[in-house]
């Protein structure tokens, strides 16, 4: 860590105006003032230990700058960066995902030159999801971070250049170190690289004279009338939408009897991998909703009981059966469902009704049931 940081003071360092004579030559040659900088590079992350696992701190993605030039030795640039992290891909070490952008300050040398250090200074802001399912916790976080790095412009062209930038965002729990490898392209008008203008030549063609066009006399001839215009007959009138209304069911007794089963989405309704649920079940539940909010299942208290099959960890799945019972008593209380008359649980791969060797069972197994619990 300590080596990393020495390393990025030096580069700043390096980058930071010189003496004088740096001035100087500005002052009589063009810069890159005026100019707009747009970037595209690959990245590689070490990640901060705020947020991943001592043995998967590495991540890697991609990186999109744009940078304005105002003046030769000054810019500012706003970028965002994004990086994938497997990590351990276990349960407690899923893999995570980061969003990092930023708004930097550029100090260079000499833009005139082809080869331009510069160190950048800013602050940010960080976003990380985990693509799995960690805890029964937050699966996404964010925080604030400083952004202070260095880097090397290497011009190819009057409006291309290679990048190599290495920055650190510091924030709470460790810094985390970003370098940044690409190509940048220049939009304006940038007098110092531009091709000169070819000059005129000292003799000129003598443009041909003007001949005279001929005047051309046309005879307009009348023209036959035109024709009578067609009457069509009135249309009919569009008929009268009638007064249908169509009314949904009327609410039905609910089976009496605790551990009664009133409702269940099998395989076919229930998503592989998400918490939630196709079309077809949600019309299920808005007819067990016209029901428990009638005046006979006012009283109605409910067991919502989640089931998976046996791919991926055991733990894993019980936390995904949970996230699914959930989704449903989300839905029930938003459409009118006390919540208190609401419980949920879930058993995971624990107890399958079908073999999970075949498709189709492990598809029977995925399962969600809602019962009567008084």
């Amino acid at each position: 860590m300590r080596l990393m940081t020495m390393s990025l003071v030096a580069l700043i360092s390096v980058a930071l105006p010189g003496s004088g004579s740096a001035q100087s030559i500005l002052s009589s040659t063009p810069s890159l003032a005026g100019t707009r900088e747009l970037g595209v590079f690959l990245s590689g992350r070490l990640l901060s230990t705020e947020y991943s696992a001592d043995e998967g701190k590495t991540g890697f993605g991609g990186a999109l700058t744009f940078a304005t030039h105002l003046k030769s030795m000054l810019a500012f640039q706003a970028g965002i960066s994004g990086n994938y992290s497997r990590q351990g891909y276990s349960f407690y070490r899923p893999p995570l995902v980061t969003f990092t952008p930023t708004i930097s300050m550029i100090i260079q040398r000499s833009t005139v030159s082809n080869f331009q250090p510069y160190a950048i200074v800013g602050a940010g802001y960080e976003f990380i999801h985990y693509t799995q399912p960690r805890c029964d916790c937050e699966q996404s976080r964010s925080l604030g971070v400083g952004n202070i790095g260095a880097g090397v412009r290497r011009m190819t062209s009057g409006r291309r250049a290679l990048r190599f930038e290495v920055s650190s965002q510091i924030g709470k729990g460790g810094p985390a170190f970003t370098a940044f490898a690409g190509m940048s392209w220049f939009l304006g008008t940038r007098n110092q690289f531009d091709r000169p203008k070819m000059r005129p030549p000292e003799r000129r063609r003598a443009e041909p004279p003007l001949l005279p066009i001929p005047k051309q006399t046309t005879t307009i001839q009348p023209g036959s009338p035109p024709p009578a215009a067609v009457v069509l007959p009135p249309a009919a009138p569009a008929p009268t939408p009638s007064n249908t209304v169509t009314r949904t069911r009327p609410p039905a007794p609910l089976p009496t009897g605790a551990g009664t089963v009133l409702l269940t989405f099998d395989g076919t309704q229930v998503d592989f991998s998400r918490p939630t649920w196709r079309d077809e079940a949600e019309q299920m539940l808005d007819g067990l909703v016209v029901d428990l909010t009638s005046d006979a299942g006012q009283s109605v208290k409910l067991s919502i009981e989640a089931h998976t099959d046996n791919v991926g960890s055991n733990a894993g799945n019980i936390m995904l059966g949970l996230d699914r019972a959930r989704a449903v008593r989300d839905y029930l209380v938003s459409q009118g469902v006390a919540p208190a008359r609401i419980k949920i649980s879930s058993a995971g791969e624990d107890a399958p009704i079908a073999p999970n060797t075949t498709a189709i069972g492990r598809q029977q197994n995925r399962r969600i049931i809602i019962k009567r619990d008084n």
